[in-house]
């Protein structure tokens, strides 16, 4: 039933913010809190549909050109971990391995924990291992970051 409200009603929770921003922090709050935030939010989107289809590992053969990015795994709360999402969409946490830093899937854990969200879906064992599998053999061949660079058409 929410997101039928906010399909409806979209307009009213930005609005809401932003007038709640500038209430507590006048024009400069509204403009920095809101405006800055909204337009840097929109780039780092927007780099994922682009950088993580260029510059990147690519452990996963996936039949198309995303690529596991860490710079912007770190800035979009995981999203950087785009080959991973290609590999296996259904997947909760984007960042497969410990090393791989994913704070969009912790916080999701936390609203589980909470009973707001559940049914954190996670890859298979099979699919974690094929990534290794690559890894390794990129490794074994002295090739220390396959697909680094940018795509070939």
């Amino acid at each position: 039933p929410e997101l039928v409200w906010l399909n409806k009603y979209w307009i009213i929770p930005p609005v809401a913010l932003a007038t709640c921003i500038w209430l507590l922090l006048g024009w400069s709050g509204l403009l920095i809190g809101f405006f800055l935030a909204v337009v840097l939010q929109f780039h780092m989107t927007f780099s994922i549909n682009s950088i993580a289809h260029m510059i990147g590992r690519r452990p996963f053969a996936t039949g198309d050109t995303s690529r596991n990015n860490w710079l912007l795994g770190l800035l979009t709360f995981g999203e950087g971990w785009h080959n991973n999402h290609h590999r296996y969409e259904r997947s909760t946490r984007l960042g497969f391995y410990w090393w791989q830093i994913d704070l969009g899937y912790y916080g999701l854990v936390l609203l589980s924990w909470l009973g707001l969200v559940w049914d954190l879906r996670l890859p298979s064992a099979a699919v974690l291992a094929e990534g290794r599998r690559a890894d390794a053999a990129d490794e074994a061949a002295g090739e220390p970051a396959p697909s680094s660079s940018p795509a070939r058409p």
